[in-house]
Order: structure tokens, then C-alpha cells, then sequence
């Protein structure tokens, strides 16, 4: 008795839908794995754009009136870095998550990405402090210095992190946080902490809304890759 069998030995339908089967799994095993090392979830971005307009706006609403600038109140800087801490330990959390059951080569590269990231940092700091020191200033230089200065490296290490990764959506949305910090330290040391906290958080819902996009025409294009 002849059969019609396909080169796998079964139905021509079945030898026509399994490579349709096996791309799907391909499909599906490469968005899982890019969800699993992306901590960056919208929520995540949605936190920290709560963070940025609160802890900023406390302190801008701290020294708004103080002519001539002496700097925030102990209890202003107290929320302002315990909201900090706050994002942090959401991102950490993010990460930790995002990690489960993930290993191998990539996150070793991510492990040492940590470690250089750290040291420029610290380099760029070293220099802010040595700016800071090359001559006698007001406390509106200083907090101007440190706070801009911080966010200005920050996102030019992000930025250079992802462009030799190619991520340039996350290279595009490195840039406009040092521009934002650029315009605070202009706006002088009273008027920075509400230029920094609304610029950040208007970024920062702006990303989420991003990403909640890309993520939802992501599981439509799996969806009907499935079906």
C-alpha cells in the first residue's frame, strides 16, 4: 500500500506545517528572551516619572523663596533621596525578576557592562569634585554642579553603552536627559529642581507609553504568527 508521506515521514499537510510550527517556536523563544533581559518595563518608567516630579517638586517647593540660595531643608533632602532610593529599589527588583532563569553568556557580559559603567561613573564624579574645588563658590554652583552634572553623566554613559549595542531608542531617550539638565543648571539653582523634575517626568511617561506600544504590537505579531 503506496502512502503520500513528505520528507518526515508523515502527511504532506504535516510536513507543511511543521516548518510553520518550528519559526512560530523560534519567534515566540526570541521575544521571551528579549523580555527576559529587559528590566525596562513601562511600569518601571512610570515609577520613576512619580519619582522625578515629587522628589524634585518637594525641594523645588523647599527653595523656591530663598533669596539668596542656601540650599534645601535636611527633611526636603530626606524624601528627595528616600523617593530615589525608592527607584532603585524598583529597578533592582525589575532586574532581579527579569533574571530568573536566565544564564549564561549574556549575563556575564551585562555583570562586566556593570563594572565598567561603575568606574566611569566614579571617574566622572572624581571630576565634579575637582571642579568643585578648583576655587571658591556659592552653594547654588554646587548643588547645580553635582545634581546636573550627575544627570548630564549618567546619560552620556547610557548613551554610549547603548549606541555600541545599537539600541538607539534607548540612545534617543539618554539625550534629551543630559539636554534637560543642560536648560535646569541654566534656569539657576532654585528654578533647576523644577526644570529637572517636570523634563524628567515628561520623558519618562513618555517612554512608558513607548514601550507599552512596542510591548502590545509585539503580542499581536506573535498572536498572529500562532494562529
Amino acid at each position: 500500500m503506496t502512502t503520500n508521506a513528505g520528507p518526515s515521514g508523515g502527511t504532506p499537510e504535516e510536513a507543511r506545517m511543521e516548518p510553520r510550527e518550528a519559526a512560530r517556536l523560534l519567534t515566540q523563544t526570541q521575544a521571551d528572551a528579549r523580555r527576559a533581559l529587559d528590566f525596562r518595563a513601562p511600569w518601571v518608567a512610570l515609577v520613576a516619572a512619580v519619582v522625578a516630579l515629587v522628589g524634585f517638586g518637594i525641594v523645588w517647593l523647599n527653595v523656591r523663596d530663598q533669596h539668596p540660595f542656601t540650599g534645601p531643608s535636611p527633611g526636603s533632602l530626606a524624601v528627595f533621596y528616600g523617593l530615589i532610593a525608592l527607584r532603585i529599589a524598583t529597578v533592582i527588583y525589575a532586574y532581579a525578576r527579569a533574571r530568573t532563569g536566565v544564564s549564561g553568556r549574556s549575563v556575564k557580559v551585562q555583570r562586566d557592562e556593570a563594572v565598567v559603567m561603575s568606574g566611569v561613573l566614579l571617574v566622572c564624579y572624581l571630576a565634579l569634585i575637582a571642579i568643585a574645588n578648583s576655587g571658591s563658590h556659592g552653594a547654588g554652583f554646587y548643588w547645580s554642579l553635582f545634581l546636573n552634572g550627575t544627570l548630564i553623566a549618567l546619560a552620556a554613559v547610557w548613551a554610549g553603552r547603548c549606541a555600541f549595542h545599537k539600541s538607539w531608542r534607548e540612545v534617543a531617550l539618554s539625550v534629551p536627559v543630559a539636554l534637560i539638565a543642560a536648560l535646569a543648571a541654566l534656569a539657576g539653582p532654585r528654578g533647576m529642581w523644577l526644570v529637572d523634575g517636570v523634563g524628567l517626568c515628561v520623558l519618562l511617561l513618555a517612554a512608558a507609553a513607548i514601550g507599552t506600544w512596542q510591548r502590545r504590537g509585539a503580542r499581536a505579531r506573535t498572536m498572529r504568527m500562532g494562529a
